[in-house]
């Protein structure tokens, strides 16, 4: 199921926003999903070529799985990014005499 994040929609109105992730994206209104579900006749959008054991091909995405796909990759540059970040020192605790 397509799931929009915050971004994708305006909360004023309610609506998708003029960047929004499906929006991005020229949608095909017909094809297979080469991601995660695999459903044939669906919405589809070319994501770029793949290669996988030396040859090439298109890879497809329906709407749901190019969401999981936006979701997973952000997830990715968050964990870098923290794990980038400086480490601060621990105040010690004070003890108790």
């Amino acid at each position: 199921m397509f799931r929009p994040t915050r971004r994708d929609i305006d909360p004023s109105t309610g609506e998708p926003t003029a960047h929004a992730l499906w929006d991005r994206h020229a949608w095909e209104p017909s094809g297979r999903c080469w991601l995660w579900c695999g459903r044939p006749d669906v919405e589809v959008t070319w994501l770029g070529p793949v290669c996988s054991s030396g040859m090439h091909a298109d890879l497809y995405s329906c709407r749901s799985c190019l969401y999981e796909l936006d979701q997973r990759v952000l997830d990715s540059n968050i964990r870098r990014d923290i794990a980038a970040l400086p480490v601060m020192p621990s105040t010690p605790v004070p003890r108790r005499p």
